[in-house]
């Protein structure tokens, strides 16, 4: 076996002995990219390379559309507009069979498609949507799986802030990505929502809902409400994604556009926010941009090692010329992943593997497009898979009287359909391809 294999083995250990000790995601990947450098180029000449490549790393124009996601995010949240997206909708699903669980389904697309962010999708839905089904009847373990499952699209119907950093990483237009997964986004969302109009009709109205326990009458006059509630949102969609399907406008520009268009919404429209709202939402907005940005940042470092070493292209080379099946190679790098989905955050999944993956899929002829759109379905399995499946917590801290355990137990049908749909992108690579041609 070539010494590069032992050397990038050895360096993908050493990363995550660190991360099982606790070490923050970015500190772990700047300690074994700058003793890496040490040790294989050279002792402490070859750190005059690390400020070259972190500056270049975090001055990438299209990794301005993050720390804006992550604000349109935060504004969206903390002013009640998915509250009043979810209102809207569980009006507007009366009558139909798990109609809260579908409305949570389509709230979560909606929240999606303007937050870039499971962990936005999920806590502006979850609280109201779960006090809601609770009133309602519903079970905790379907309440709670339909917000967990329901948030994990923040990272798949684009925007998407993983998929930005990957397309950075892999060298991928970031527009072509975000088209990419729209279908496949769209196929997810109405496979949960099969799922639970099944569960109600298996069910016979009897362990998911109460149906007395809904005596409201849901008149014409309040569907049209509804639907005028819905416009705001509407708008939102069509400026980022219109704007950039149309080639009106780069990933970073539509995000400009949304941050400064749910700011007007938040704050004129619905008198929502007030000053220190707003302070609290732009401190907060930094520290996750900040931290983001410095595992993007390491990552970068840590993907340089890995090239300048020669590790990632002998690994591709070796694994290329493996006398197997390329679709077994493809099962092992989902599964792989999948693994590595349920000790580790989404981010770091992407920004540790991406630079290590891309040769090996560049070596096979596949598109890089199509392997983005299947590591995003598989980092949303991640979101929801123990024992670190950061959703799960994200709906426990909304619901902290509900155990970890039937959160779970509720999220684990959803992982399933996840996998059939990944399967799915996988043997029909052309879906990712629709809205492209």
């Amino acid at each position: 076996m070539p010494a590069e294999i032992w050397i990038g083995a050895t360096m993908f250990g050493a990363l995550l002995l660190l991360l099982a000790i606790g070490i923050p995601v970015a500190f772990s990947l700047f300690t074994v990219a700058l003793g890496s450098l040490f040790v294989l180029e050279g002792g402490f000449s070859a750190f005059s390379l690390v400020a070259p490549t972190l500056t270049s790393s975090v001055m990438e124009f299209a990794l301005t559309a993050v720390p804006l996601f992550i604000l349109m995010g935060a504004i969206i949240s903390a002013s009640g507009m998915g509250g009043r997206l979810y209102n809207a909708l569980a009006i507007l699903m009366h009558g139909v069979p798990g109609a809260l669980l579908v409305a949570t389904t389509v709230a979560s697309t909606i929240m999606a498609a303007v937050s870039g962010s499971s962990v936005a999708t999920a806590g502006a839905i979850g609280g109201l949507s779960i006090k809601e089904m609770r009133r309602l009847g519903y079970s905790d373990n379907h309440s709670c799986g339909a917000v967990a499952a329901g948030g994990t699209l923040g990272i798949l119907i684009p925007p998407s802030i993983p998929l930005i950093i990957y397309g950075i990483i892999a060298e991928q237009s970031i527009n072509k990505l975000f088209i990419a997964c729209i279908v496949p986004g769209l196929i997810m969302a109405a496979s949960f929502i099969g799922y639970q109009v099944w569960l109600d009709w298996r069910s016979g109205n009897l362990k998911v809902i109460d149906p007395a326990a809904d005596v409201r009458k849901v008149t014409l006059t309040m569907r049209l409400r509804a639907l005028l509630d819905l416009l705001p949102m509407a708008l939102l969609i069509w400026i980022i994604l219109g704007s950039i399907y149309q080639g009106i406008a780069t990933p970073t520009e539509a995000a400009a556009l949304g941050a400064i268009t749910s700011l007007l919404l938040a704050g004129l429209l619905y008198r929502e926010l007030d000053g220190r709202m707003l302070v609290k939402i732009l401190l907060e907005s930094a520290r996750s941009s900040a931290m983001v940005l410095m595992i993007v940042a390491a990552a970068m470092l840590f993907g340089y090692v890995m090239t300048t070493t020669a590790v990632a292209p002998i690994l591709s080379n070796t694994v290329a010329s493996m006398d197997v099946a390329p679709w077994i190679v493809l099962a092992a790098i989902m599964l792989f992943l999948l693994f590595l989905g349920c000790f580790m955050e989404t981010i770091s999944i992407i920004v540790i593997t991406t630079p290590i993956l891309v040769p090996i899929i560049s070596s096979f002829g596949w598109d890089l497009i199509w392997f983005g759109v299947l590591l995003v379905i598989n980092m949303e399995m991640a979101l929801i898979t123990p024992p670190v499946g950061l959703n799960l917590f994200v709906v426990q801290g909304v619901v902290r009287d509900v155990s970890i355990e039937r959160i779970m137990a509720g999220a684990a049908p959803y992982v399933g359909i996840m996998l059939l749909v990944l399967c799915l992108v996988a043997v029909v690579p052309s879906i990712t391809t629709l809205l492209l041609n």
